[in-house]
């Protein structure tokens, strides 16, 4: 497990300059505040997932601890980053784009939420190491969408529906959290808190589908647009 997840943060970190140079890196003078901070704290983020489990593998233990606690206060902030970039994004649109567009807002809040439950779960079962490790492993999966996401709409031909450009990111969440779940043995502490986060992960990415396009979650985008945030 700690082997797979430095390998999957160092295929991230490499993937991210491929992903993000077109509409970000070749722009740094442009972009704003908000979004360097948001850029720097995912990079610091999966540097963490690079570095930690490679710690465990050396027996460094005191080393992991501190960089957790460290890593505990980038996550939070990367998680608070995440959402103040999704309420930027709308709270600058016009009423007529807001309505045409509002809704895809729930994409970036939906990873937000998924990455701050990994997070906090992986805080609370800190002390049981097999459960700990498949949520910190877990919060890479918000991370997949924005990188897979961007990579499908610069380098691949044009996709028939807008939708397409999400399978990718969805197809491996949803097999990551079933690998991570069935490897997990049956007693192992925390398996039922595993269950419950693997079901809600699926249910909001396949509520992607769905949600966005119903008059609740207008409401509740309109909420959120009016929220003083930003």
């Amino acid at each position: 497990m700690p082997a797979r997840l430095a390998f999957a943060a160092l295929a991230l970190l490499a993937l991210a300059p491929l992903a993000f140079w077109p509409t970000y890196l070749s722009k740094l003078n442009v972009a704003d505040a908000y979004t360097h901070a948001h850029a720097a704290l995912g990079t610091c983020w999966l540097l963490l997932l690079l570095a930690q489990p490679l710690l465990i593998k050396a027996a460094l233990r005191s080393w992991h601890r501190l960089l957790g606690r460290l890593g505990v206060v980038a996550g939070a902030a990367f998680f608070v980053s995440g959402m103040l970039i999704a309420h930027r994004s709308v709270a600058r649109m016009s009423i007529d784009q807001f309505t045409r567009e509002g809704r895809f807002v729930y994409l970036p809040l939906a990873m937000a939420a998924i990455f701050g439950v990994a997070l906090l779960l992986a805080v609370l079962w800190r002390h049981a190491a097999p459960i700990h490790g498949r949520f910190m492993a877990a919060t890479a999966l918000p991370l997949l969408d924005p990188l897979f996401a961007r990579l499908l709409f610069i380098y691949a031909p044009p996709l028939p529906a807008e939708a397409f450009y999400q399978a990718p990111a969805f197809g491996l969440s949803l097999a990551a959290v079933s690998a991570m779940l069935w490897s997990l043995p049956d007693r192992s502490p925390g398996r039922r808190a595993f269950q419950y986060f693997s079901v809600g992960v699926v249910s909001v990415l396949l509520g992607f589908f769905v949600i966005p396009h119903t008059a609740a979650w207008f409401s509740f985008a309109t909420w959120f647009r009016a929220l003083p945030l930003t």
